[in-house]
């Protein structure tokens, strides 16, 4: 988590002008921290990562979530299911870890985008 809330702090002190983030979109290559970036523009990214990092540090769910986990706790107590707790701790963990992984990979690609198109922007 704090590698993903790194690589934001990074994003964030890199990327002076968001707007310039509007209408670029992350050319496909075979790398997997690019490959990914689907049909958004960076804006759109960069303000879902701020937002998620936003989440993680405030350590709040986002409502809707909140709603689904006690609804699911309200159903296992009612069918008397008893839940291996550290497995479901251990399996979110990992989860967890994967989404995040998977995010500084885009805040680092999204990161030296910017850092190409300011570049480019300084050469002209």
């Amino acid at each position: 988590m704090d590698e993903y809330c790194s690589a934001i702090r990074k994003m964030e002190h890199t990327v002076m002008f968001p707007s310039l983030l509007r209408g670029v979109y992350m050319e496909q290559r075979d790398d997997t921290s690019t490959g990914d970036f689907g049909n958004k523009d960076l804006y759109e990214y960069y303000s879902q990562l701020k937002s998620i990092k936003l989440t993680l540090e405030g350590r709040l769910l986002p409502l809707n979530e909140s709603k689904h986990q006690i609804t699911s706790r309200e159903e296992a107590t009612e069918n008397g299911e008893e839940a291996d707790l550290e497995g479901l701790l251990y399996h979110h963990f990992r989860g967890l870890y994967r989404v995040l992984t998977h995010l500084t990979r885009k805040a680092n690609a999204l990161t030296k985008k910017y850092n190409e198109i300011i570049g480019q922007i300084n050469q002209e």
